[in-house]
């Protein structure tokens, strides 16, 4: 279970990531239009942008590592368990919000996350098992 669990943690903690990166550098294009200040004082904000930009294209490309390898495990569920994992963990949505558009309430979200996680563990502990046993049938 803990490979599936951290997969998934890991593809929602990148997609926070990537938002709080965009969001600094809104700020910044920002800051840029609204305050008119020295030719040195611009050059530096461009500068950081530069760099702040090119930090989110590595950021972007790990994310999608990330929730490519999420992915690959959600795509054993079906309907409303993969509804609740993708929009949590891909998405990285609030448990309310996803109650909200699912139309359910959260403690049924929470209800469906656990039997998800729970089939998901049930899923990669066969896996584990079966190459367990395919190894030492190799072996004999």
């Amino acid at each position: 279970m803990s490979d599936c669990l951290t997969a998934l943690k890991n593809a929602r903690e990148s997609e926070l990531e990537v938002r709080a990166e965009l969001e600094h550098i809104e700020r910044l294009h920002r800051i840029m239009k609204i305050q008119e200040r020295s030719g040195n004082y611009a050059r530096s904000v461009v500068e950081k942008l530069a760099a702040l930009e090119k930090e989110l294209n590595a950021t972007i490309d790990e994310a999608v590592d990330r929730k490519r390898e999420a992915l690959a495990y959600l795509s054993i569920l079906t309907g409303s368990e993969r509804a609740v994992l993708y929009q949590y963990y891909i998405l990285a949505k609030e448990w309310q919000k996803i109650a909200l558009e699912l139309y359910i309430s959260e403690r049924q979200v929470f209800n469906i996350r656990k039997k998800a996680l729970d089939r998901l563990s049930a899923r990669q502990s066969r896996l584990s098992e079966d190459s367990r046993r395919s190894c030492e049938t190799e072996e004999v």
